[in-house]
């Protein structure tokens, strides 16, 4: 014989245990749950810690813009955005442009690139090994390039100001 299992009913609210455990037990799991949360978003338990993690946010959404569920599809590839120009000199002004805050990278794709990707800020998505022209799959599969400094790299194409968005 089959017998349904039927989850006790909270005396106090109409809804069943969520874990079918007892009110402290309940609380002490989430409570625990929360805590490590917190610790996992990078924070402590201090005014400092938690002021800070609407800026920890902001710096990791920018060091890693591909950053997200769905990373294991692209495992071994990286991620990059670029503007092409025809010459050295005219990229260089404008990675000093982008340093010094003056304008911001996808703004500076849009305006100056010659590249159809300056539409999209400069977004080429994730690439593997080999699909990029040698010396920009050179410089985006370096282990010593950093996500999110720029970089210059002259290709057949032009000069490029590349900004790393995803290590493979």
């Amino acid at each position: 014989t089959i017998v349904a299992h039927t989850p006790e009913v909270c005396p106090f609210e109409e809804r069943p245990f969520a874990w079918g455990v007892s009110d402290d037990r309940e609380a002490l799991l989430m409570m625990s749950f929360g805590i490590l949360m917190i610790f996992a978003a990078g924070t402590a338990f201090t005014p400092a810690g938690l002021a800070g993690l609407p800026a920890q946010r902001t710096a990791a959404r920018h060091a890693s813009a591909r950053a997200g569920v769905f990373d294991f599809l692209a495992f071994g590839k990286a991620g990059a955005s670029h503007i092409l120009v025809s010459d050295n000199a005219r990229a260089q002004r404008i990675k000093a442009q982008i340093e010094a805050g003056q304008v911001n990278f996808a703004d500076a794709a849009r305006e100056f690139s010659t590249c159809p990707s300056g539409a999209k800020g400069g977004d080429l998505g994730t690439f593997g090994p080999g699909q990029m022209v040698g010396a920009f799959n050179d410089y985006c599969f370096d282990p010593d390039t950093v996500v999110g400094e720029l970089g210059l790299v002259k290709t057949k194409f032009g000069s490029h100001v590349i900004k790393l968005t995803k290590k493979p």
